[in-house]
């Protein structure tokens, strides 16, 4: 059929999202699954206290009968399809067993949720800028990007690294790369070529850390400037440790301490002046 024009739908956003695994964006409903768990609680809470109820009842009566059925499973069961009371406790039971499978079910489902990490800035912003131009949805769906924070990137295995980022942010614009498929204004780039570029910035920086520190203390003779120079050039090593990796607090210590070691050892046998 030809003369009719193309539009966008659920068939469009599908293969957008499909064809790359960074756009495998969706929404997490934070409010409404924390929602949902206080509606199990109560419920659960609500059982427990019918539960106590019936047993405050059985408790406070003498007969023999009552007190051997609270201790006797199978007489329990067989009193319940007798007894009405008993019958009412049974279904309870039932009602709290099958309540408690989906609360915790729920609980773990959404702990599993919460640990999925949220897309980037740069893939949520080509993500919601197709989103915005092609406008694939009517109704209540055009609300899709209402709250930016409650997404999640299923397809997001690490969290990349700060100068991986901005890198990455940088490459959108200042490498050439390839045009999406369907999509004009998306472009694609080599992750390699980005892991590349990565490496070589990192050693670059940590060579000029380590090699310009060592020259400038080898030029400088006064062991007070030496001191000042040998802090200066530790804290510029943590700081582009701590803000340029996902390093740990814990391997930012051990990184520096040996970063500081080697430039003590250096000048060690010129701190000692007149």
């Amino acid at each position: 059929m030809t003369g009719i024009p193309a539009f966008k739908a659920y068939h469009s956003f599908a293969n957008f999202i499909a064809s790359d695994i960074e756009l495998w964006v969706y929404k997490r409903f934070d409010s409404l699954g924390a929602r949902n768990l206080l509606y199990l609680q109560t419920e659960l809470l609500e059982a427990e206290r019918q539960l106590a109820e019936h047993e405050e009842q059985e408790f406070s009566e003498k007969t023999t009968d009552v007190r051997y059925q609270a201790q006797c499973w199978e007489t329990f069961a067989q009193r319940a399809q007798e007894n009405a009371r008993e019958h009412c406790k049974m279904e309870l039971i039932l009602r709290v067993r099958r309540l408690l499978k989906e609360y915790q079910k729920a609980l773990l489902l959404r702990s599993e949720v919460l640990k999925l990490r949220r897309p980037t800035s740069r893939v949520f912003e080509v993500f919601s800028g197709w989103f915005e131009h092609a406008q694939p949805f009517i109704g209540t769906g055009r609300t899709l990007l209402q709250d930016p924070r409650d997404f999640v990137a299923l397809g997001m295995t690490e969290e990349p690294d700060r100068l991986s980022t901005v890198i990455q942010d940088l490459g959108g614009k200042c490498l050439r790369g390839n045009s999406h498929t369907t999509e004009a204004g998306v472009k694609y780039y080599s992750a390699s070529v980005i892991q590349k570029i990565v490496s070589g910035v990192t050693i670059a920086l940590a060579a000029l850390l380590l090699e310009g520190a060592i020259v400038a203390l080898y030029l400088v003779t006064s062991p007070h400037v030496k001191l000042v120079l040998l802090a200066v050039f530790t804290c510029l090593f943590a700081t582009s440790v701590g803000l340029l990796t996902n390093a740990r607090r814990a391997e930012v210590f051990a990184g520096t301490a040996a970063y500081a070691a080697v430039l003590v050892v250096f000048v060690s046998g010129t701190l000692s002046g007149p």
